[in-house]
């Protein structure tokens, strides 16, 4: 097989395909570019000729979707149409039409059990598909696995236009643009690395720990896939996790099949972690033999897709909360989340990107570190697959009912948190795994390497004190610091108070009014208010009956002291064909502070004050006649309190 001078597919003498050229009418006008990518496609699709008739129809008036492609290919490795000659561009891809070759495949896409007759998942025998989730979706759904011959047949072809054309990169239509297809069961991986070799857009492998079987869903109960059994130290790549399941890519030829895809228990797959990281270029890690990390794209809530930050300041470590490591990636992708991150660390090593490090993320949110705002324009961060701070329920450690075993659990508290009297109260927190740390420690080093900007690592508990707690207790901050920075501590600049003063709470970085003081009686328990407006900590409410006479008006109460139940009641007036207003009625739970009216949620002046001269604090922000300071001793047995104080009332300590 190879390239005729006419730029079409000339089968050799020998070879058993069936090859036509039905030419498409609807050819890109630009001219191809030298350098090529090799776009896989697999649409829905019933039978080849089906295919090709699809991509020659007409489409409806004032439609753009003049689809073409180069090839089709048959699910038998046999049947090939080109419809288009190689030097010509296709209609497929946009942003790539002009420098690519367009490959269909002959598939069913994801099985159904009601509709076509040839999505039907009865009409396929249980070992020739898989139960998977695809790039753009945390979905899943069964996909039926490409024949050998048919993937066979495609990799020769592939060759074939290696020779003749300057083919820079190969990869899934379902890897650079948001669709389905060719899908979770097409062998990316495989494909790239047996076409290609160790490119820059080959991906860390992982390795089986001992010989294994595959299977098409999680479960020892479920159907093998076949009986070829993967010997120990196969090198694989990790599609999915599911449960205490991998779903695998085996990337070397076993038993004459070079393409084997299935599910197998975690404790069978090594991840490796002996690699030594680089940032490329593009901002993308790798290691020194170009492999990358595996790539999945968050949703476009959870970043800025066109404003670069080429110069980051610091990094900023996370804990995920989760219990599994894809329940984060499904959190990055779900676009109601709002939030992502550069890298996610798995803990058993596995390491996931998923923006490159000159993007802004939104990880650190409402953040604040020495006179800088808004870190997310000027930090990488990162995330450590960890359940975080624990609850005790029936005696077991537990994160959204998930049992974590008592050896992976501390008690400790956070330097944020109360130290309660007794030590068997003190909280739970998940450990971190040594090999996770240790990733973590060799990554870090490489991005502070490739941006020297990098003048500080912090935990998202020091930039939002308000409240975060992660990474937690359990990280070794110190050490890390010390590694990286020869230091411990944070390089900080030290204030001193140098006037007694009140210290104002910073409730949405909004500067203090002192004149929004308290009533002079507290709100009772069990009062009944109607809600005027509610915020994240502060409801403006009017008393309608206390226990106290003297309290009574419009003010604010905390959020957290109302019943969650709401008391509805609609308003009858003369026009009964108006819209009814609705009255938001509810008691109050404790006895709390009863601050005055004002335009904004109040401030209040924190327990502890007033604040004697010779206090340290450290600076968060200044903002003209207020100061956003962090105080550095504990203040009633709680560290990290922060507040607002005025900037008169301040001078640097080395003064």
């Amino acid at each position: 097989m190879k390239i005729n001078e006419k730029n079409r597919l000339l089968i050799e003498e020998g070879e058993n395909f069936k090859f036509r050229f039905d030419p498409s009418p609807y050819a890109n006008p630009n001219v191809q570019s030298a350098q090529r990518t090799l776009i896989i496609h697999a649409p829905s699709s019933a039978s080849v000729n089906g295919a090709v008739s699809h991509l020659k129809q007409k489409p409806p008036k004032n439609s753009f979707l003049l689809r073409s492609t180069h090839l089709v290919l048959g699910k038998d490795g046999k049947e090939i149409v080109q419809m288009l000659p190689f030097q010509v561009g296709a209609n497929h891809a946009s942003g790539f039409n002009n420098k690519s070759i367009a490959i269909d495949l002959e598939y069913a896409g994801e099985l159904v059990e009601k509709g076509l007759p040839f999505q039907l998942k009865s009409k396929f025998p249980e070992n020739e598909y898989i139960l998977a989730s695809g790039l753009s979706n945390s979905r899943y759904g069964y996909w039926p696995l490409y024949p050998k011959a048919q993937l066979d047949a495609l990799l020769m072809i592939a060759k074939a236009l290696l020779n003749r054309y300057d083919v820079i990169d190969a990869v899934a239509y379902d890897e650079i643009l948001t669709a389905t297809h060719p899908g979770p069961a097409f062998p990316i991986i495989q494909f790239r690395e047996k076409l290609l070799g160790v490119t820059d857009r080959s991906f860390l492998l992982q390795e089986t720990s001992r010989s294994v079987l595959l299977f098409g869903q999680p479960g020892d109960e479920n159907t093998l896939l076949s009986a070829i059994r993967v010997p120990r130290g196969t090198p694989v790549s990790i599609i999915n996790e599911r449960f205490d399941w991998y779903l695998l890519s085996v990337i070397a030829e076993v038993d004459g099949n070079p393409w084997l895809l299935g599910w197998v228990k975690k404790n069978a797959v090594r991840v490796k972690t002996d690699f030594l990281p680089v940032v490329r270029p593009d901002h993308y890690l790798a290691t020194t033999e170009g492999r990358r990390f595996p790539e999945i794209t968050p949703h476009r809530n959870g970043f800025v897709p066109n404003k670069k930050n080429p110069e980051p300041k610091f990094i900023i470590m996370h804990f995920t909360t989760g219990t599994k490591m894809e329940s984060t990636i499904n959190h990055f992708k779900d676009p109601s989340s709002g939030v992502s991150t550069h890298l996610l660390i798995g803990r058993d090593g596995r390491v996931v990107q998923f923006l490159p490090f000159d993007r802004i993320a939104f990880h650190s949110g409402f953040s604040w570190w020495e006179q800088q705002s808004n870190l997310n324009q000027c930090s990488i961060g990162i995330e450590l697959d960890n359940a975080g701070l624990l609850i005790r329920k029936n005696n077991k450690w537990q994160r959204h009912k998930m049992i974590i075993p008592d050896k992976e659990v501390k008690q400790t508290i956070h330097w944020k948190q109360y130290k309660p009297n007794d030590p068997r109260k003190f909280p739970g927190w998940q450990k971190f795994k040594k090999v996770q740390l240790a990733v973590a420690l060799n990554i870090i080093r490489a991005l502070i390497q490739r941006y020297p900007s990098i003048e500080e690592i912090l935990g998202h508990d020091d930039v939002n004190l308000r409240n975060r707690y992660d990474p937690g207790p359990l990280f070794p901050m110190e050490r890390f610091r010390k590694r990286l920075f020869g230091r411990k501590k944070p390089n900080i600049r030290e204030y001193m108070i140098n006037h007694p003063t009140d210290i104002f709470s910073n409730f949405r970085g909004r500067l203090p009014n002192p004149k929004q003081r308290t009533f002079d009686a507290p709100l009772p328990a069990n009062s009944l208010v109607r809600v005027i407006r509610q915020e994240d900590d502060f409801a403006l409410v009017n008393v309608i009956k206390a226990k106290n006479p003297k309290v009574k008006g419009t003010g604010w109460i905390q959020s957290a002291s109302l019943d969650s139940s709401k008391s509805q009641r609609s308003k009858r007036g003369k026009n009964k064909k108006k819209k009814a207003a609705i009255v938001d009625k509810r008691r109050t739970t404790i006895t709390q502070a009863f601050f005055k009216r004002g335009e904004n949620a109040p401030t209040p002046k924190l327990a502890g004050g007033p604040f004697e001269v010779g206090t340290r604090v450290r600076i968060q922000e200044f903002r003209g006649e207020w100061t956003l300071v962090v105080m550095l001793d504990k203040v009633g047995g709680r560290g990290g309190v922060e507040g607002w104080v005025p900037t008169e009332f301040l001078s640097p300590k080395d003064e």
